[in-house]
């Protein structure tokens, strides 16, 4: 039997590497590394336990792509080093292993490479690795279907780095036999003309419309197999979401002016700034089709809900230009700035986008003037709040009041806010408005 150190190694390898500090990843990447790996898969096999020695051999797999760093093509080939005895008694082929080790090694590296080490950041590594691999890699490659037909929704503001998370996504699905990435592909429909959405999307034949003077394959052909990124899919014409959920539904695409249409089994990412339940409810987008979706939702957090990270996030993009040694006077600049109490309290409308934007000013010797938020004013609480006199009832129907009136009563937004449904908000509300 292995030890209760190895197991919880072997745990943490096979499940969200991103549940844990990293000091506790490191370990358990070098404890496994280390451990005669071929053991750890043979005797569950020896006591009839495979589901077990699935689950050791993903999590060695997932050690060594991670410990091979720069060339993780290697470390995953030394998952094949096992001896014929053990594969043998394997239920999968090795390739099948080999996949999802992989996959997950390059879904860590571009996870890991989201900067920021705030919990709302941590957060999202968590969730957007649970959207890859389910609640473990043994999960994956049992449900991998499943998973590829689970879409996902990246919501949040412009600038806050949506399609960084979407891109991650698309590099930990599982490719071929191999196990190199999936095949890709990536439109933003707010920046295609109506007239031309479709033919991006479905691809056409020759001669479909005035100027088709050639054949087109269309974005989500070109991802079959894959994962395709769809940006900005609150601004999709109504006509075209339409044609969009059937293709999702029924995973055929037909060209435009085609009379036939074409296999396309693609994992749909999208990712839109817009308040796409605002939308459901205003009827400017499908409910069926925002459904559909919303298979797995990641928010990402503004960058003003996460000023922690705002150091962190500068230092990383300064370094892209010039390393710490190079030029000791913009470096001092630079921490100068981002030291300073305005650039802490700024409100960052344009996010992490923003944040870049003026630091290329900084290292140029410019001095950006950005307005200190004031602090927000602190609401007048009544007496019986103060004097803790008030019923539990009264406090709750103070704030949802409070809520609504700070949203303009969008029940969406404030049932996100309060973390319930929209149905209890109606509900509520509506009593509210009874006692008045």
């Amino acid at each position: 039997m292995v030890s209760e150190t190895v197991a919880r190694a072997l745990t943490l390898l096979g499940a969200n590497p991103f549940d844990g500090p990293a000091d506790a990843l490191r370990e358990a990447v070098a404890r496994l590394v280390r451990m005669p790996r071929a053991r750890l898969v043979m005797e569950p096999l020896e006591r009839g336990a495979v589901v077990e020695a699935e689950r050791n051999l993903l999590a060695i797999g997932h050690a060594e792509v991670l410990a091979a760093q720069a060339t993780p093509d290697h470390g995953a080939e030394r998952v094949l080093a096992f001896p014929e005895r053990i594969w043998s008694r394997l239920p999968r082929e090795r390739s099948a292993y080999l996949r999802i080790c992989r996959a997950a090694g390059r879904g860590f590296a571009a996870l890991d490479g989201l900067v920021g080490s705030s919990e709302a950041m941590a957060e999202v590594r968590r969730g957007t690795w649970a959207a890859c691999f389910g609640d473990s890699l043994h999960g994956a490659l049992v449900l991998e279907k499943v998973i590829v037909d689970h879409d996902v929704l990246v919501l949040g503001e412009t600038g806050t780095g949506k399609e960084a998370v979407a891109q991650a996504i698309q590099e930990a699905l599982p490719g071929g036999a191999d196990g190199g990435p999936a095949p890709r592909a990536a439109l933003n429909a707010g920046a295609v003309p109506e007239t031309l959405i479709e033919s991006e999307l479905f691809g056409h034949v020759k001669g479909a419309f005035t100027g088709a003077t050639t054949e087109r394959k269309g974005r989500i052909r070109s991802a079959k197999g894959g994962c395709f990124f769809l940006d900005e899919v609150g601004d999709i014409p109504e006509t075209t979401q339409v044609k969009l959920l059937r293709v999702m539904e029924t995973n055929v695409v037909q060209p435009l002016g085609a009379d036939q249409g074409f296999v396309a089994d693609v994992r749909y990412v999208a990712a839109t700034h817009k308040d796409l339940d605002a939308m459901v409810e205003a009827g400017a987008f499908r409910r069926d089709l925002f459904q559909r979706l919303a298979g797995h939702v990641i928010t990402l957090p503004p960058l003003r809900d996460r000023r922690a990270d705002i150091p962190e996030l500068g230092r990383w993009f300064v370094r892209r230009y010039m390393s710490p040694e190079s030029a000791p006077a913009v470096w001092e600049r630079v921490e100068s700035w981002l030291a300073r109490a305005a650039t802490r309290l700024y409100a960052w409308p344009g996010n992490v986008r923003e944040l870049q934007n003026l630091l290329r000013s900084v290292m140029l010797g410019f001095e950006p003037e950005i307005d200190e938020a004031p602090p927000p004013p602190s609401p007048e609480l009544p007496s019986q709040f103060v004097e803790c006199t008030a019923t539990l009832r009264e406090l709750d129907e103070w704030y949802l009041a409070r809520v609504l009136r700070q949203v303009e009563n969008n029940y969406a937004a404030a049932a996100r806010i309060l973390g319930v449904d929209r149905a209890t908000i109606r509900r509520r509300a509506k009593r509210l408005k009874r006692k008045k």
